[in-house]
This record gives structure tokens, C-alpha cells and sequence, in this order.
């Protein structure tokens, strides 16, 4: 059998939680959460992107890729964001996304 590594916890390394990021990028564009929802397809639906947002449930790959789309940021800082790279690619990725007012994130 094969065993594969833990992936990181989303709020563990700089204190900030992915669902944050994502709620206050929604927020920034006048986006509700059901127009989240239809952004991305109608899949996961708007109990589960409110349930994400507060950090009770973390994304799938696909779902990052399809809110990096709907939000307008770069893909491969919110997979790494998400958890989807080692601790050190999480924290730069965090660095790198900008703050819903378009500045560079102070907090990472």
C-alpha cells in the first residue's frame, strides 16, 4: 500500500487561511456568494464555498483553479496557497498574492 504524504494544513504556516483569502478577494469584487457559485459553474455549491471560506473545509485542486479563474489570480500561487506545495512554496505564495485592494500582501 501506498502512503502518501499529509498535505499542510491551510492555516498553519503564516496565520493566514485560504478561505480568508478567497472571501476577501469575493468581497473586494461585490461578489455574493451565490454569484461565487455561478463564477465557477454552479459546482461546489454555496453551502460548501461558505463552509471553505471559514475555514471548515479546504478546496480540491480543481476548485482553486476554478476560483483562481473567478477571482483573477494566479493559479499557481493559489494552488500553492491552498496547500498544494511544500511549507516554504506556501509561504512565498502567500507573499505573492496581492491584498483585495491589489497590494502586496504585509502579513505573509
Amino acid at each position: 500500500m501506498r502512503v502518501y504524504p499529509r498535505r499542510v494544513d491551510v492555516g498553519t504556516i503564516s496565520g493566514i487561511d485560504f478561505g480568508a483569502i478567497v472571501r476577501q478577494h469575493r468581497e473586494a469584487r461585490g461578489l455574493g456568494i451565490d454569484a461565487l457559485c455561478a463564477a465557477i459553474g454552479g459546482t461546489p455549491g454555496p453551502g460548501f464555498l461558505s463552509s471553505l471560506e471559514s475555514g471548515a473545509v479546504g478546496p480540491s485542486s480543481s476548485l482553486v483553479l476554478k476560483l483562481a479563474d473567478a477571482l483573477g489570480l494566479p493559479a499557481d500561487l493559489m494552488l500553492n496557497a491552498a496547500g498544494y506545495a511544500t511549507q516554504t512554496q506556501r509561504a512565498l505564495a502567500l507573499a505573492g498574492l496581492p491584498e483585495a485592494g491589489g497590494e502586496r500582501r504585509s502579513d505573509a
